[in-house]
């Protein structure tokens, strides 16, 4: 039989039936249960499926299986198309509500369906406020790009669709929580989607799974391997389906007729593989290892940089370890915490190796306080904090514009750190208005800074005295009265002998 034509391997050799899809057995079952009641003429309860799990695993590929295999026209947008709330209701909506033209001719089936496919929706930015019916028909209507831009209005526009559609939905992410959104009201909208969608969670696939596809693509493509060179093939791999097709492909190309041993290890010598681990996994491994080079490893292959993992040592390592043990690594993680902020004043490149490499040393160093047991990691509650869209939408856009740069950067390095200076509980006080006054920030957003709605009664008064402040400073005194007088100086202790501000760890 000759193999079918086409370069990519991963997209010659991806199944064309669910039958054929590899691991993930109870998942699978219940989605041939879903997908059973739209072709019995049922419509669900739940009208979508949401399907998370790291790449590679087989997700986009089951949703084009299931219409391969069934006859179905598919709809599909993914992360690199416009997917705001107009584009969404255009293609995927309105397509939803009624049974495709193409099952009325002789290529289709009269009993199909119109299977809409959202690939990553984890990657719509912005939140699940309702864009209006006027918006979005003015956006259809406009001959100009279009009044809405990027993402605007497109998760809410998804549950619209999930409530209305009388077609299947099945929706792809790799990580829920970046659906749900990082504010306080996560749980609300991840109840509003789950609702009206099933969330079925895929996991890597094991080694007979990546044995079987691997003899499969072998096989059609009329090539032969010794078994420990597809061991060693396989050993390398987490559990990537794609990335096993890739592999053989590579291999296959470099070497022509057999492949043996020395061709895998060549192959593993020239390249090295692009893969991430979810930060739950990696702090799990990291616990565990119990060797600082190995916990090292872990976090370079995480998806998370040393600043975000940083707070995920500090939330989780409450729990992991007693009260004693917290004392004893402290002041390694402060000083990780330190060597981070060097780079906002200095091209301090290797604080991100001392920032990544002294919080892992920190959570190996000494036992858990259960060894035996693998350790309960949770989303640090502080990182959700601030995240409101409310607060930091205008905001942040007005800080990019003042300053010049993009606003994922003030977001990331700016925002969280204007956060920390106006809460209550570190003493920001509402009443001081230093900070928003030298940003050129109005009101509005020194209320924002602050997490205090405009709605508050006590907003309007903060709201007079903004606007009659002509100095920064609030009604209350300033406790620091030099502020005015004397600069701050930022660099005396850190400074090195050569003058510079590189970050050392002399002091630790």
């Amino acid at each position: 039989m000759e193999p079918p034509s086409g370069d990519d391997w991963t997209e010659r050799h991806r199944p064309d039936s669910v039958g054929l899809m590899e691991g993930n057995e109870a998942q699978l079952r219940r989605i041939r249960q879903w997908l059973g009641q739209w072709e019995g003429g049922k419509v669900p309860e739940r009208r979508g499926l949401l399907l998370a799990g790291p790449p590679g695993v087989g997700k986009t590929t089951l949703a084009r299986a299931a219409s391969l295999e069934r006859g179905w026209t598919m709809i599909e947008l993914n992360a690199s198309e416009e997917r705001n709330a107009a584009a969404i209701r255009k293609a995927a909506t309105q397509g939803a509500l009624h049974v495709s033209l193409e099952q009325f001719s002789g290529g289709g089936v009269t009993s199909g369906k119109t299977l809409v496919l959202l690939d990553e929706v984890d990657h719509l930015s912005g939140g699940f406020r309702k864009v209006s019916d006027d918006r979005i028909k003015g956006s259809d209507d406009s001959d100009e790009g279009g009044v809405l831009r990027g993402d605007t209005g497109g998760k809410a526009e998804l549950l619209n669709l999930l409530e209305v559609t009388k077609q299947p939905v099945i929706m792809t992410c790799n990580d829920p929580m970046r659906l749900w959104g990082r504010n306080r009201s996560w749980r609300r909208n991840r109840d509003r989607l789950l609702r009206k969608a099933e969330l079925v969670n895929f996991n890597r696939v094991g080694k007979l799974h990546l044995r079987r596809v691997a003899h499969r693509v072998l096989d059609t493509e009329g090539r032969s391997m010794d078994p420990e060179a597809l061991e060693a093939l396989i050993d390398g791999n987490p559990g990537d389906l794609r990335a096993l097709v890739s592999d053989l492909q590579a291999v296959c190309t470099l070497k022509q007729g057999h492949i043996d041993l020395a061709d895998v290890v060549e192959l593993s010598e020239v390249a090295e593989r692009d893969s991430q681990i979810d930060v739950f996994r990696a702090l799990r491994e990291v616990y565990q290892s119990g060797s600082g080079k190995e916990a090292s490893e872990v976090l370079l292959a995480s998806d998370k940089d040393p600043d975000e993992m940083l707070a995920w040592f500090v939330w989780n390592n409450q729990t992991v370890f007693d009260s004693e043990v917290l004392a004893q690594i402290s002041p390694a993680m402060c000083m990780a915490d330190r060597s981070l902020a060097a780079k906002y004043t200095n091209r301090a490149f290797r604080s991100w190796y001392w920032g990544s490499a002294l919080s892992s040393q920190a959570a190996v160093s000494y036992p858990a306080i259960d060894d035996a047991s693998d350790p309960f990691i949770a989303y640090p509650n502080f990182l959700r904090r601030g995240g409101e869209a409310w607060r930091s939408s205008n905001v942040v856009e007005l800080l990019s514009e003042e300053l010049g740069t993009s606003k994922a950067s003030i977001r990331e390095d700016l925002w969280p750190n204007l956060l920390a200076v106006h809460e209550t509980t570190l003493g920001g006080e509402p009443g001081e208005f230093i900070v928003a006054k030298h940003l050129g920030l109005p009101g509005e957003a020194h209320l924002a800074l602050h997490g205090i709605p405009r709605s508050k009664r006590e907003a309007r008064r903060i709201l007079e005295d903004f606007d009659s402040d002509e100095d920064g400073h609030g009604d209350e005194p300033i406790n620091d009265e030099s502020i005015n007088d004397e600069p701050i100086n930022n660099d005396s202790s850190e400074e090195d002998d050569s003058g510079g501000t590189q970050f050392t760890l002399d002091s630790f």
